[in-house]
């Protein structure tokens, strides 16, 4: 499905690489919940998983993962060494960003990550922890709506961040990192 949809809808021809495995910390085999084929709520996080059977307000009902199956999985870093330092990495694996985000040990000069709350607030703040290792004159700010634009008016360090994350009343925020130094080791 990805080939066709990067082939149909790109604007320039320029060469695609779709990398068939799930992006975790480490290059291994994990277990993907599956609540339906192809859903955009499957997820290698178990907890996210859990969550989402015994909730039936986030999305109308309650659902079911009542399959899974063992998917390979890969590093950010080895995708960084594989096809070079991305401009930007979007992070969206329900649930499971802090993992991601543990596979990686180098800055990009943007990255988005989904911050599912109350019930991840501790690993996105584990994540903007992470994040403000690899790069500490990295700034973040973040959306709950993408179509509303950042919400806070300037671009903040690390540990202002945390501040206002830990206090955060949204149901899902996005999070935007930025550095300003390139493909930092």
């Amino acid at each position: 499905m990805l080939k066709e949809k990067f082939h149909k809808y790109r604007v320039r021809q320029k060469p695609v690489s779709i990398v068939a495995k799930a992006v975790s910390d480490e290059n291994s085999t994990r277990t993907m919940w599956v609540d339906t084929p192809g859903s955009a709520l499957n997820t290698l996080s178990e907890k996210w998983a859990e969550t989402l059977r015994g909730d039936d307000l986030r999305f109308g009902q309650k659902l079911g993962f009542g399959q899974w199956k063992k998917v390979e999985t890969i590093s950010v870093d080895q995708l960084i060494a594989d096809y070079g330092v991305p401009f930007f990495v979007k992070i969206d694996v329900e649930g499971h960003e802090l993992s991601v985000l543990r596979g990686m040990q180098r800055a990009v000069p943007y990255l988005s990550f989904e911050v599912n709350l109350p019930e991840f607030r501790v690993e996105g703040l584990e994540c903007v922890r992470l994040l403000g290792n690899l790069a500490d004159d990295g700034k973040f700010n973040y959306t709950n709506d993408c179509r509303r634009g950042l919400l806070l008016n300037n671009w903040v360090a690390a540990d202002e961040f945390t501040t206002v994350l830990a206090s955060c009343a949204e149901r899902s925020i996005e999070v935007f990192w930025k550095t300003p130094r390139l493909g930092r080791s």
